[in-house]
């Protein structure tokens, strides 16, 4: 704990990255970031938990995360890990000073190389540490990426207008959601965009519950997921945000919902394909092959099983729609057509992001698919 100590004094920019070993530890990492001027970077399952009212976190580190979360990492001198064991080594910064606190010892340096590594819980080893450190007053570190986490939100914002009526981006539903939902609301998502879009758009206050997979390629478990939170919850709001890829998977579960009578509230991100999947292959440069799906309608379905549903085509009748599916007993389906063309842009574009987009331009083209490649560009970059 001594050298710890050390390394934090020794650091001019300090950067705390958060995982949910830290759940039980928000005001101890309030405390510290506010002694040493450290923002604090959390990964996905530790959003619900650390992200609200902590004015020290800066975001989410990682390709769904943020501009700010993934570069207070880079530019600091010092990170401590802290009960996290984040997948992706290509987000954590190089030659940097890393230090890793974690319960288990077999996860320590287990993802990327580490200058120390501790064992201990998180909650008593940063109230341990910080009466250790000494306070430092150049905040400059700290400030740069508040401001930068304030634009990050500001332009989730700004990607959920929508100025054609035709047109509704998965961004413009999931921040309705947000606004209409009740505070203390369970959201549950299938992994993918929907994922993306509850992360990124629902905002966290300390009441609200998130759940989603979190491992790699575990298609459809928003619904099942969420049947199981309601049951156990049953007097809260509990919504599934689902990728039409997931419900169609799980489809049976419409059923389940009647017969055992659970009130659950499914809200199905239609864009008739598998949205990650076709992302990742349209960034590595290729044509996307067997990601397209064939839907029915998902309202006309739900009502045929016995659940009350909305379908919605058109941006300026969601609004109207999303009430009515809140508002609605027993179990209900929302069902909207979203931009299928939507990219799920990355914290920070690298220039071989851009080449191989560009490439999937090219052979699109080549494929006889030139229509696709400017809608791409149409429904992300021309709006």
């Amino acid at each position: 704990m001594a050298e710890l100590a050390a390394l934090v004094d020794g650091a001019g920019k300090v950067s705390v990255y958060a995982g949910i070993g830290a759940r039980d530890a928000r005001d101890e990492i309030i405390a510290f970031c506010q002694k040493v001027k450290a923002p604090m970077v959390h990964t996905t399952r530790a959003k619900e938990f650390l992200e609200p009212d902590n004015p020290y976190n800066v975001g989410v580190n990682g390709i769904l995360g943020n501009r700010a979360g993934v570069e207070a990492l880079e530019s600091a001198d010092l990170v401590i890990s802290l009960g996290c064991d984040f997948a992706y080594t290509q987000f954590y910064p190089e030659a940097k000073k890393i230090v890793q606190i974690d319960i288990d010892p077999t996860h320590l340096g287990r993802r990327s190389a580490i200058h120390m590594g501790l064992v201990g819980d998180a909650k008593t080893t940063f109230a341990a540490l910080t009466p250790m450190v000494a306070a430092k007053s150049d905040g400059a570190h700290l400030e740069e990426h508040q401001k930068q986490w304030k634009e990050d939100q500001e332009g989730y914002l700004e990607e959920g207008k929508e100025s054609d009526p035709s047109l509704i981006h998965p961004q413009f539903v999931a921040n309705m959601l947000d606004k209409k939902a009740d505070d203390d609301a369970i959201f549950v998502s299938d992994v993918g965009t929907a994922m993306v879009w509850m992360l990124r758009h629902l905002k966290a206050n300390g009441k609200r519950r998130f759940l989603n997979s979190l491992l790699h390629g575990t298609m459809a478990s928003g619904m099942p997921q969420a049947i199981g939170a309601k049951l156990a919850y049953p007097d809260r709001q509990v919504i599934a945000m689902c990728g039409d890829g997931g419900l169609t998977m799980l489809m049976g579960d419409l059923l389940t919902l009647v017969q055992e009578k659970v009130p659950l509230k499914l809200v199905v991100f239609h864009n008739n394909t598998l949205g990650f999947v076709e992302m990742e292959q349209r960034v590595e440069g290729l044509v996307d092959h067997f990601t397209g799906l064939v839907n029915p309608d998902f309202a006309k379905l739900a009502e045929a099983c016995g659940i009350q549903g909305w379908h919605v085509e058109e941006s300026g009748d969601l609004e109207t729609a999303m009430d009515a599916w809140l508002a609605a007993d027993g179990p209900a389906l929302l069902d909207v057509h979203v931009n299928q063309m939507e990219l799920v842009m990355p914290p920070k574009i690298e220039v071989s992001q851009v080449a191989a987009t560009a490439m999937f331009g090219v052979k699109a083209v080549l494929d006889g698919k030139s229509r696709e490649v400017v809608e791409l560009l149409r429904n992300n970059f021309l709006r």
